[in-house]
């Protein structure tokens, strides 16, 4: 029996899809179809083929005692959706790439975070990483990264390993964020908290955050306003 045994890491998992044949050529043909559907996955995979007495994935483990910590998927539909789920960079991920390496400060941390996600939902129409922002007093604030800046940083310093590795296969996405602090971070950072709020560019009338902030303290913005108003609040 012919094993191919797809292998890739993310988000700390060790996955695995599975598929067995005793047809050499099938086994090669499903290797081939598998390759077509990853090709915009940003992740690194990894192919192994094998001969055993079965089609199990318990059996490669008896071979290979390595592939005990893979958790083996064999429905390739579910697999490839579970794959592109966790391969979304996260907003934690591009915070603890902006903590990392630009050590920046929790507010223009948020500034440029923002950002760098209005920019890109605005020009390209859909979202460069999963989050999720609120009409905080100072402006869009994502809670979960504010959070994790107040009460566990080490844990969101160590989500750089996760953004790197996603970023590795599209070195767009880095490009990107590193071309946003460039252009942000300094403002922000000598701006702080701006004692004259007008001169907080969030707070410009018809921004995302002030729609939202008129419905209620700590709305959600939505990425509808974020397209359609972003413009109104771009600094100077």
């Amino acid at each position: 029996m012919i094993q191919l045994v797809e292998l890739v890491t993310v988000d700390n998992e060790d996955l695995a899809y599975h598929y067995g044949s005793d047809n050499i050529d099938e086994v090669f043909e499903h290797e081939k179809f598998f390759n077509e559907l990853i090709k915009d996955i940003p992740l690194s995979f990894s192919s192994h083929i094998f001969a055993t007495e079965d089609a199990s994935f318990d059996s490669l483990c008896e071979k290979d005692p390595y592939f005990k910590q893979f958790l083996a998927y064999h429905d390739l539909k579910f697999f490839i959706k579970k794959v592109k789920e966790k391969s979304q960079l996260t907003d934690e991920e591009v915070a603890g790439y902006l903590k990392t390496q630009f050590n920046l400060h929790a507010f223009p941390l948020q500034k440029v975070l923002y950002y760098s996600y209005a920019d890109y939902l605005e020009s390209k129409g859909h979202r460069l990483f999963l989050a999720s922002f609120q009409a905080f007093a100072h402006g869009p604030v994502d809670r979960k990264v504010w959070r994790k800046v107040q009460d566990n940083l080490k844990e969101l310093q160590e989500k750089n390993y996760d953004f790197i590795q996603k970023a590795a296969l599209n070195p767009s996405i880095k490009e990107f964020i590193d071309n946003s602090v460039k252009k942000y971070a300094n403002f922000f950072d000598s701006g702080q908290q701006f004692e004259n709020s007008d001169q907080n560019p969030t707070y410009n009338n018809g921004t995302p955050w002030d729609r939202a902030h008129s419905k209620g303290r700590n709305t959600l913005l939505s990425d509808d306003d974020i397209k359609k108003y972003h413009y109104l609040e771009q600094i100077p």
